[in-house]
């Protein structure tokens, strides 16, 4: 049972279905558990949608208003159509399942596709990863009273700023839902910018996550740039070029002003996007972004477009609170004293690596209302786990490697500069040596 994918060994003993979010304390609960009605259920419904993904297409382009009908009886030329999904919401895509995946390979084979005068973009349905459960709202913070019950538990301080990690961070379910809307973005922006990428980061996935916390969005065009370029350089390129291919090929994303892409995404999310509401682009900001709140989720976030050095700074922080396993919890306890003795407020996750000198402190410093205890800016979340990793890095012996060590431990393929940042460290945690701190 141990060799089986879907199980995982915890670190502290015992064993964790991935599949039904279940733990098991030993071997023989664990081998019982796999062989129950619910695993089994689980596995063969899991199988099941496998099996509709690879027998499905997902197609756009057709004429707003086009029925379920009558894509039926189109792809009806391919092969028995088992049924039409289409997305009522703003009617921007549907999913095609045939009967049989010959049938589907019958209509990827065919160059072209055009219904009612509309070129249809088809291609295979994007294989997702099962997950159990539906998508909930993000669950609010716990209430003061309840985070110190819970600690109140604990036997001692570290056993509590350990529980505080549990207690405050993402939930699987938030995970799930998270990784769902990334999925989703990147299948409607595919079709508007091919060889694009949407990659999540900053407080979601930095390691340092907090209940709630916005979902930050770099939707990488580089790609998208290169394949127009290389479209324009090769004539001879057929209409199967996915430059071509896209709805809006006949704008030229390297000639398009920043100001002009960003409205561009904005519309995208507006348009395409079930469920996203309140999207705005804000260019003038410090760094442009657009805003968004995901109706069903109850999530907000942004989509930048041009921020790599957010990403370097998200695999930093996650190398950091993978180096140590006391990291993440000091971490934890700092905020959550600061924000209750009045000198944090809320979000700053880490997305965004202070610029300039002159743009610091719009970095770290939350835009809520004044200090109550003595007035002025307050410090974000980003800025306090700033100073805990340099607290960490200057303890002797260090808890974390400076950022010169970890220059020196960067090998070739770590090394990166963005914006005349240095931004070589390793990117895998088990290249650096573990700390003879022992406090």
């Amino acid at each position: 049972p141990v060799a089986d994918p879907d199980v995982e060994t915890l670190p502290r003993g015992g064993f964790r279905c991935r599949l039904c979010q279940v733990s098991a304390a030993n071997r023989p609960s664990l081998a019982e558990h796999l062989r129950g009605k619910k695993h089994q259920r689980l596995r063969n419904l899991r199988a099941e949608r496998r099996a509709q993904e690879r027998r499905s297409l997902f197609v756009s382009g057709f004429a707003r208003g086009t029925s379920g009908a009558e894509l039926a009886e189109y792809f009806g030329a391919f092969g028995d159509v088992a049924g039409v999904v289409m997305d009522k919401e703003k009617g921007a895509y549907a999913i095609v399942e045939l009967r049989d995946a010959a049938g589907r390979e019958r209509a990827l084979a065919e160059p072209q596709h055009g219904l009612a005068g509309h070129r249809l973009r088809v291609r295979p349905r994007e294989e997702k990863d099962f997950a159990y459960g539906s998508p909930r709202r993000s669950p609010r913070r716990e209430p003061p009273g309840r985070l110190e019950q819970a600690l109140c538990q604990a036997p001692d301080v570290d056993a509590q700023m350990s529980q505080l990690v549990g207690l405050l961070e993402l939930s699987e379910d938030e995970r799930r839902v998270r990784h769902l809307l990334v999925t989703l973005f990147q299948e409607v922006f595919t079709e508007f910018f091919p060889g694009c990428a949407v990659v999540p980061f900053g407080s979601s996935v930095n390691g340092f996550d907090a209940r709630g916390c916005d979902l930050d969005l770099l939707l990488d065009l580089e790609p998208t740039k290169s394949l127009q370029a290389s479209t324009r350089d090769a004539p001879g390129v057929g209409s199967g070029s996915g430059a071509e291919d896209s709805i809006l090929s006949d704008i030229d994303l390297a000639a398009t002003p920043a100001p002009e892409v960003l409205e561009l995404v904005a519309a995208v999310l507006r348009r395409c996007v079930p469920g996203v509401r309140r999207v705005r682009a804000v260019p003038a900001a410090r760094r442009p972004v657009v805003k968004f709140c995901h109706k069903q989720s109850g999530l907000a976030g942004d989509v930048s477009v041009d921020n790599r050095l957010a990403l370097l700074n998200t695999r930093f922080l996650r190398l950091c609170a993978q180096a140590d396993e006391r990291v993440r919890p000091l971490v934890y306890a700092v905020r959550l004293w600061a924000k209750r003795q009045g000198l944090a407020g809320e979000g700053g996750g880490g997305g965004v690596l202070p610029g300039p000198p002159g743009e610091r402190g719009a970095a770290l410093t939350s835009s809520s209302p004044g200090n109550p205890a003595g007035g002025g800016p307050l410090l974000n979340n980003y800025a306090l786990t700033l100073l805990v990793l340099f607290f960490l890095q200057t303890r002797s012996p260090p808890v974390l490697p400076t950022v010169a060590r970890l220059r020196d431990l960067a090998g070739d393929e770590d090394r990166a500069v963005v914006g005349g940042w240095d931004c070589s460290f390793p990117r895998d945690a088990t290249s650096l040596e573990p700390s003879t701190n022992t406090e």
